[in-house]
């Protein structure tokens, strides 16, 4: 395949969205269609962005595969469960997300992706492996995320990550009541941990995640950590804690009753102004 690093200048948004050729609910940040395709000079962020971090003073060294969310890059949906809300407010517009040359990589990832899905795990299996051989440099334990900015279903996308690497733990967020139960059952393979992701129109499916043991993730504001809290559709309201202080969801515990507990996140980036009610406006949490 022919690459070039040659840039050219964007197609305008509204031009694609009247070809049909992007959802105008996801975020338009590059149309694919206007990018040359380059290979991608790594997959795996590794220690580039706060979370993480702070996941590293926590002892684990974590590498998080960032794509292109939605149908942003052009190959399809990579978030197929995610609202109107969550797109509009995804993360791939908070942090370093926002800076142009960090969009057009995530989706030469994706496109890679795409276009030679054996030539990307091969390429993902050898970083995972770089990153394994880090940690353990540096003391530390190495954990993966390979949902940053999508929502794939890894477990059949690439079974064989998670047999080749039996003793690294990899950790997701997923909007996905399907892979969220299936996990719940012990479907999914043992070193993969699931967080239910909760947007405005999906709170039945989070309800039955909670019920199922699984925890889940609220975009909340005005919810303080520890308090009782119920979202919009919840019938009672569960414990929470704050989904702010790592990112390392497999350490967060089941409430004391062995259903859900809920993990607060702030809004960040475009959630910020989100009036969808994919942000949750609270005054203060459930009694």
């Amino acid at each position: 395949m022919k690459t070039t690093n040659q840039t050219v200048p964007p197609v305008k948004a509204a031009t694609l969205i009247a070809a049909g050729l992007v959802n105008p609910a996801a975020p338009v940040i590059h149309p694919a269609a206007s990018l040359p395709f380059y290979m991608p000079s790594y997959l795996l962020s590794v220690e580039e962005d706060a979370k993480t971090v702070k996941g590293t003073a926590s002892g684990y060294l974590t590498g998080i595969l960032y794509l292109a969310p939605g149908q942003l890059a052009g190959v399809g949906n990579l978030c197929p469960h995610a609202s109107a809300g969550c797109l509009a407010a995804c993360l791939f517009t908070a942090g370093n997300a926002r800076f142009e040359n960090v969009n057009r990589s995530r989706i030469m990832r994706t496109r890679f992706l795409h276009e030679n899905r054996a030539g990307f795990i091969a390429a993902l299996k050898g970083e995972i492996a770089a990153l394994i051989r880090k940690a353990k440099r540096r003391g530390l334990r190495p954990v993966v995320r390979l949902n940053g900015t999508s929502d794939l279903p890894w477990e059949t996308l690439a079974p064989e990550l998670f047999t080749d690497f039996p003793r690294l733990r990899f950790y997701d967020y997923t909007k996905s009541i399907r892979r969220s139960l299936a996990f719940s059952a012990g479907k999914l393979p043992r070193n993969y941990h699931l967080t239910f992701s909760l947007s405005e129109t999906n709170a039945a499916a989070a309800g039955l995640a909670i019920a199922a043991g699984v925890n889940v993730a609220a975009v909340a504001d005005g919810v303080k950590p520890g308090q009782r809290f119920a979202f919009p559709g919840l019938p009672e309201a569960r414990p929470t804690f704050s989904a702010d202080r790592h990112d390392l969801r497999f350490l967060d515990r089941k409430a004391t009753d062995g259903r859900g507990r809920i993990g607060i996140l702030k809004a960040k980036g475009k959630a910020r102004a989100d009036q969808s009610g994919f942000v949750i406006r609270a005054t203060a949490a459930a009694a």
